[in-house]
């Protein structure tokens, strides 16, 4: 220690104490999150991407799925703001209507709020991308049956989304897509009802053998 001058120890100890009242003032720090951003328009969006719809979407998207979860923090999904979130799932299909990455996301990511109101926002959503291309798309109207029924408890809103299901027509779309009303009906007690459906589905003659085997089953041992 004698061999060190005096002011290169008085500089290191001033250094450590800097260090250490530092500290103490800043071991509480969290890096904040404000929330959703808000939704440009679609003009802005593109102009901030230099052009680019691609990156765009696949950058945004990819922003969705990690805000809130940065600088250690990790924000439950019932703290976001859905109806700003529905905004930017509508703005960025815009730019890309055929991948699967945003559906994905909001499907089975965004669905896990535990605010029912907010499940309501991406039953809408993928609802209305089925309706757009149903061909390609019809499973997401599926997926939002199933968390109307089984997410938000709405069967109401299950059953219209069902008979929806059930009216789409395009090439590659399977049979049981128009027997769902009847599960849903089944659901909620008009067994009647649901058994009416598909005896009435049953009388096309197109109907593959174990399709019919499936429904008279299923009419046997849960519509008695």
């Amino acid at each position: 220690m004698r061999a060190i001058p005096v002011k290169a120890l008085v500089a290191v100890l001033l250094a450590l104490g800097l260090q250490v009242a530092f500290w103490s003032q800043t071991r509480d720090l969290r890096a904040g999150w404000e929330g959703v951003p808000p939704v440009p328009s679609p003009k802005v969006a593109l102009a901030l991407a230099l052009g680019d719809r691609q990156f765009l979407y696949r950058a945004s998207a990819f922003a969705l799925q990690n805000m809130g979860d940065e600088g250690g923090r990790v924000t439950p999904l019932r703290d976001y703001d859905y109806q700003r979130l529905g905004r930017w799932f509508r703005l960025l299909d815009g730019f890309d209507a055929e991948s699967e990455y945003l559906p994905l996301l909001v499907g089975y990511y965004f669905s896990q709020s535990t605010n029912r109101e907010d499940v309501r926002v991406v039953i809408g959503y993928l609802a209305g991308i089925a309706t757009r291309d149903p061909e390609r798309n019809w499973r997401w109207l599926m997926h939002a049956v199933y968390l109307a029924r089984h997410r938000v408890k709405d069967m109401r809103l299950a059953l219209d989304l069902a008979y929806r299901a059930a009216a789409l027509d395009a090439p590659g779309i399977p049979l049981w897509t128009k027997q769902m009303p009847a599960f849903v009906l089944a659901d909620v007690g008009e067994k009647e009802a649901a058994r009416d459906l598909l005896e009435e589905i049953l009388k096309n003659p197109d109907i593959p053998p174990e399709e019919v085997n499936f429904m008279r089953d299923y009419i046997d041992r849960q519509l008695q």
